[in-house]
């Protein structure tokens, strides 16, 4: 792993070197993936013979308006930087560090594991609870699925995120390195997992998400869209009861029926249109406001 860590920091010195500035660095990291993953996702969607003019649609534009505003970041910029900066100080009680003192390689495997359970979990809020859902409905309004659709989140959903991934890491203590490999990791196939390839990959469907499982979890179809909450790992499902059956029919129709985005501003602002219709709207006949996909929200 030393090795690793060896070629991380040379090429990170190369890439300063190429782009000193960080506006400049940050637009041509981001160009970089952007290119990289399209090139390499629609070479093998082209193999398969699936839907790539999903890349010509307003989704996929809408994607990679998404897509630029976190690679280049801008959300830490504006909103996670300046916040976590304050927090710093007044959370300081959270450093316990229990897993710094383990070897580089166990870290990266732990950080995989408990940072998956985790989200697993919070990926079931969102489905749960009104409020999340009104923002999480931002990612699952999107009808043409592509790679760029990985990063298609509302902000305010993802500044939520982070503070919990802010709090686990300081209570963890992951050294920053064997974090960073995780993420690149786990963004590469989340980036796969919203693709039109087809791999179900054997017997480790039961274990990685693909991006035949993950399609369940975007289909228009109810029966399947409150199922297959995992990020990267499928037996989270199927060890708390959510996976979709493997004999399931597999999804024709993606996004929300009720929410239409119709523009990338429409993404932004639809949330909070939700939001007031939840609770101020006020219940119909004596029973609790529906969410947007047609069955009474848990409210919070």
């Amino acid at each position: 792993m030393d090795h690793f860590q060896d070629l991380y920091f040379t090429l990170k010195g190369v890439w300063r070197g190429l782009f000193p500035g960080t506006l400049e660095r940050s637009v041509a990291t981001a160009l970089f993936f952007v290119v990289a993953v399209y090139l390499i996702v629609f070479a093998i969607e082209k193999a398969y013979g699936t839907r790539t003019n999903n890349y010509r649609s307003r989704d996929f534009m809408h994607d990679l308006a998404y897509y630029f505003y976190y690679r280049t970041g801008v959300q830490r910029l504006l909103l996670t930087g300046p916040l976590f900066l304050a927090l710093d100080a007044p959370l300081s009680f959270l450093d316990l560090k229990l897993l710094a003192p383990l070897p580089f390689a166990v870290q990266v495997v732990l950080w995989l594991l408990i940072g998956d359970l985790v989200m697993y979990w919070l990926h079931r809020a969102q489905h749960h609870y009104r409020f999340l859902w009104a923002f999480h409905s931002t990612h699952h309004a999107e009808e043409r699925l592509t790679f760029a659709s990985y990063l298609r989140f509302h902000p305010v959903e993802v500044l939520l995120g982070e503070c919990l991934a802010f709090v686990v890491l300081r209570i963890l203590g992951f050294n920053l390195n064997s974090w960073f490999l995780a993420y690149l990791l786990t963004n590469f196939l989340g980036e796969i997992q919203h693709t039109r390839i087809p791999w179900k990959l054997g017997p480790l469907y039961k274990v990685i998400v693909t991006p035949t499982f993950h399609s369940y979890h975007h289909s228009r179809e109810k029966a399947v869209h409150d199922r297959n909450f995992g990020g990267l790992f499928s037996f989270w499902d199927y060890l708390f009861g959510t996976a979709v059956p493997d004999t399931a029919v597999p999804p024709k129709q993606f996004g929300l029926a009720e929410v239409q985005a119709t523009s990338l501003l429409s993404t932004l602002v639809t949330p909070f249109r939700l939001l007031h219709e939840f609770y101020f709207r006020g219940p119909s006949h004596g029973s609790a406001p529906l969410d947007p996909k047609g069955r009474e929200a848990t409210r919070l």
